[in-house]
C-alpha cells in the first residue's frame, strides 16, 4: 500500500466518523460544541496514529519525517475536507434549521465561560446579542468553504506534532 492509498483510507475513515460525531449532536443527543471538538480533536489524532503504524508497517518499520507529515496533513485535511462538504450540503440543502441548533449550543456555551470568567450581566448580554447578530453569516456556503481552508492551518499544526512522535527513521548499519 502505497502513500496515497493510506492517506485516503485513513482520511476517509476521519471524514466518516466526524459526520457521526455530527450528526449524532445535531439528532440524537446535544454532546455541546466544546465537547463536540475536543472529541473530533481527538479523534483526528488517533486516526493519524493509525495511519502512520499502518504505514510502518508496510514499509519495515520506517517512516521519515517528512513521508509522516505529508501523510498526517493528508489524513486530517481529508477527513476536514468531507465533513466540511458535509456540513454544508446538510445546512444548506438538506436542514437549514440546524443553524438555529448550533446558535443555541453556541450562546451556551458562550454565557457558561462568560459567567465562570465572572463576567458581568451587562456585558455577558451585549457579547451574546453581538453573536447571535453575526452567527448566520458564518454558514453561508463561502464563510463555510473559507472555514475548511483556514482549518488545514490547524491541521497542518496538528499534523506537524503527531508526526514528531510517529516517525521512524530507518536504521544504519
Amino acid at each position: 500500500m502505497n502513500l496515497q492509498n493510506t492517506w485516503l483510507k485513513y482520511g476517509l475513515i476521519y471524514g466518516g466518523i466526524s459526520i457521526v460525531l455530527a450528526l449524532y449532536s445535531y439528532y440524537i443527543s446535544s454532546i455541546g460544541l466544546w465537547t463536540q471538538t475536543l472529541i473530533s480533536f481527538l479523534v483526528m489524532i488517533g486516526v493519524m496514529v493509525f495511519a502512520s503504524r499502518e504505514y510502518k508497517e508496510i514499509h519495515e518499520g520506517v517512516l521519515p519525517y517528512g513521508e509522516a507529515l505529508k501523510l498526517n496533513f493528508l489524513v486530517g485535511f481529508v477527513g476536514l475536507f468531507i465533513s466540511g462538504i458535509f456540513s454544508l450540503i446538510l445546512i444548506q440543502l438538506i436542514d437549514p434549521s440546524i443553524i438555529d441548533t448550533l446558535k443555541d449550543q453556541a450562546l451556551e456555551s458562550s454565557r457558561v465561560i462568560l459567567e465562570k470568567l465572572g463576567t458581568s450581566e451587562e456585558v455577558i448580554n451585549d457579547a451574546l446579542e453581538k453573536t447571535e447578530e453575526d452567527f448566520q453569516s458564518r454558514f453561508t456556503p463561502g464563510a463555510m468553504f473559507l472555514n475548511i481552508l483556514t482549518s488545514a492551518i490547524f491541521v497542518l499544526v496538528v499534523a506537524a506534532i503527531v508526526s514528531i512522535f510517529v516517525k521512524k527513521d530507518q536504521s544504519i548499519g
